[in-house]
């Protein structure tokens, strides 16, 4: 029998499974506990770290800002003199670890900003994030020295100084014209006098005079260049080999903050002072400037199944990696926060049976078992005939079930608030449909996989994001021919419409699971532009004008089908620039009822976001249009739907 200890530390356990970012980067004791319990099974930390400028892909709750905090503790332990342990990537060398969260950097981004003053504004977060790192590595007789040497060019509240102050990185200039407005009084006098009155008639004219006033404005700070001269001269002083800049949450901008902020990023790349940039991204939810090239500027690092099953050969063993991989995950938490805990005091019998219902349910998405085994334990401890506290396959299922549901809220609730285009809604249910149908006819064989035109994966990005559909293979091989991107449905939703889920390879490569009859007539929402575009009706190929433009007669060049024109449909209008985050706290928020309102630690929690920013989102924006309510418990803000609010697809979000 457990006792009110073992419960708060496995609880404790699941905790840190569903989101890193409670960890502060200045929490030491934190961060060695997470260097401690970090599985790195597909050894992606060492990629992470080599002298190179990169950015971490993957799906919000992949491990992207977890995988950061592990690669930045690395940094830490070859400086800091309080970390006893070793870095086993960087032997001799000494590299400073400098850790930014966009999230949390709404300053850079101003009302009325320009680019200019917000590179000033990007500058100065790395100073005080550098500035924090000097002072958190080297002991004040190291920094007081340091300046005394450096007083002209070293000095850190010197440089801060400078970016406070600032350099003039734009000049203006403006005319205004300014009326001045002057009354003349003339006197006209009637000579109309008689015995009783005096009559007296005066005129008033007035008269404009215009004049032209000058008004300068100057934007002060300090750019990138500038700022990359000082860290060469404080990097050599303090004899450090390389920089390690990790940027993390960069797709909680909206795509043109993002264009904004790459832009800078740009100036620091290949900088030749060893300064190497580390960027967190969430899948198919980034963009970079044009002028930055994948593959020469920045190289991918992806925590993606899909690239998992590249690497390892096939989705069946990718799965059983993904399985050791969990179970690793688990056993590791448990460990690090009770030492007389094992999994086997958690789990029941049927472990194995268990650990493979939560790997088909979150295909190895570390936050969504966090939340699985989260909920499933809070199910086990509120059941008063569970004696043994164990969890099992009841638990668990009704977790899945639960996680699930939440997930699904995220986007039903976005479309009602028109943050995603209300025809997925439709797609959805057409893709269940046929999975149905296909079901029905063969009860007996699995239904549970999609294969779709690799051309046409960005029509499947929403449900991906949502956990709806999970991508398992870019480029797979039909027994019946043609090359095919791989999905399948969410493994409790196939349980909900009794959906036999595929474990076997030979059960998901069917030509039934071809879906692009399906596909076909969402084509017209995702043309890239407006002009003409022709498709084939025989293979499905869709040419631009541009490509036939020459032929008069307009046929397929694989089969010599004739080509039929496509009738283009605009996509329904959506209200406001959305980050991806947005979307999903409004989703979520819009779907829950008074009795079901939630407070932005446990929204942050299901989304996957810091709570700062869904406090911060929905009183400044969401609740000031009226499009959430809020009420207070217990000096708590919870959060629920304003199901009276009048979804008028003209009004924008901000």
């Amino acid at each position: 029998m457990m006792n009110d200890v073992d419960k708060r530390c496995i609880r404790e356990a699941f905790d840190t499974m569903v989101r890193a970012d409670y960890i502060s980067i200045d929490n030491m004791e934190a961060l060695d506990k997470l260097d401690d319990y970090y599985i790195d099974s597909f050894n992606v930390v060492g990629s992470v770290l080599q002298r190179q400028d990169n950015y971490v892909m993957g799906r919000r709750g992949s491990g992207k800002t977890t995988l950061l905090f592990k690669s930045y503790y690395e940094c830490m332990k070859t400086v800091c003199k309080q970390i006893k342990k070793e870095s086993k990537f960087f032997g001799e060398r000494k590299v400073l670890p400098i850790y930014i969260d966009l999230s949390k950097c709404e300053e850079l981004f101003n009302d009325n900003n320009t680019e200019p003053l917000i590179e000033s504004n990007f500058v100065m977060q790395v100073i005080k994030a550098f500035r924090s790192q000097i002072e958190k590595i080297y002991e004040k007789n190291f920094i007081q020295k340091f300046r005394s040497d450096n007083e002209a060019l070293g000095d850190l509240q010197y440089i801060e100084r400078l970016v406070i102050d600032g350099q003039i990185v734009k000049n203006s200039r403006e005319n205004v014209v300014n009326d001045k407005i002057n009354e003349d009084v003339s006197k006209k006098i009637k000579s109309n006098i008689s015995i009783d009155k005096i009559e007296l008639e005066a005129n008033s004219g007035k008269t404009n005079q215009h004049y032209i006033e000058t008004q300068y404005s100057q934007v002060r700070g300090i750019d990138i260049n500038t700022f990359l001269n000082w860290i060469k001269t404080i990097k050599n002083k303090t004899e450090i080999d390389d920089i390690f800049l990790f940027i993390d949450e960069y797709s909680d901008l909206d795509q043109t903050k993002q264009i904004i902020i790459s832009k800078l990023i740009k100036k620091l790349l290949g900088s030749k002072i060893n300064l190497y940039i580390k960027i967190g991204v969430i899948t198919d939810r980034f963009k970079f400037d044009e002028k930055i090239i994948i593959g020469r500027d920045l190289f991918e690092i992806s925590l993606d199944l899909n690239d998992f099953v590249e690497r390892y050969g096939g989705i069946v063993s990718t799965l059983k990696h993904m399985q050791q991989f969990m179970e690793a995950l688990i056993t590791q938490r448990i460990k690090m926060f009770s030492k007389k805990l094992k999994l086997e005091d958690i789990l029941k019998n049927d472990k194995e049976d268990l650990l493979q219902r939560v790997l088909y349910a979150s295909m190895g998405v570390p936050r969504t078992i966090g939340l699985i085994f989260q909920t499933a334990w809070n199910q086990t401890d509120a059941m008063i005939n569970n004696k043994d506290n164990k969890i099992g396959i009841k638990e668990v299922n009704y977790a899945i079930n639960a996680v699930r549901k939440m997930q699904y809220k995220q986007f039903a609730g976005a479309i009602k608030a028109h943050a995603i285009p209300a025809f997925y809604m439709d797609f959805w249910n057409e893709i269940l449909e046929k999975a149905i149908t296909e079901k029905n006819k063969y009860p007996d064989r699995p239904a549970s996989h999609i294969m779709i035109d690799p051309c046409k994966k960005n029509y499947m990005n929403i449900f991906c994001e949502n956990y709806m559909l999970h991508l398992l293979e870019d480029d797979r091989t039909s027994k019946y021919g043609g090359v095919y991107s791989l999905y399948c449905i969410n493994y409790d939703v196939c349980n909900e419409l009794n959906i036999k889920f595929a474990t076997v390879k030979d059960e998901f490569t069917a030509v039934r699971f071809i879906y692009n009859s399906v596909l076909e007539k969402y084509d017209p929402y995702f043309s890239s532009d407006r002009l003409k575009s022709y498709k084939c009706p025989e293979c499905g190929k869709i040419y631009s004008e541009q490509e036939v433009a020459y032929i008069k007669v307009k046929r397929c060049f694989e089969d010599d089908t004739l080509l039929e024109e496509i009738i283009h449909k605009s996509s329904p209008v959506t209200k406001g620039n959305y980050a991806e985050v947005e979307i999903k706290i409004l989703g979520l928020i819009t779907e829950l009822s008074e009795e079901e309102a939630l407070c932005a630690t446990e929204i942050a929690d299901i989304v996957g976001c810091s709570w700062q920013k869904v406090s911060l989102w929905c009183s400044r924006v969401l609740k000031a249009k009226e499009m959430i309510k809020i009420k207070s418990i217990g000096g708590r803000n919870m959060y629920y739907g304003n199901q009276e609010y009048d979804y008028d697809e003209n009004q924008q979000v901000e």
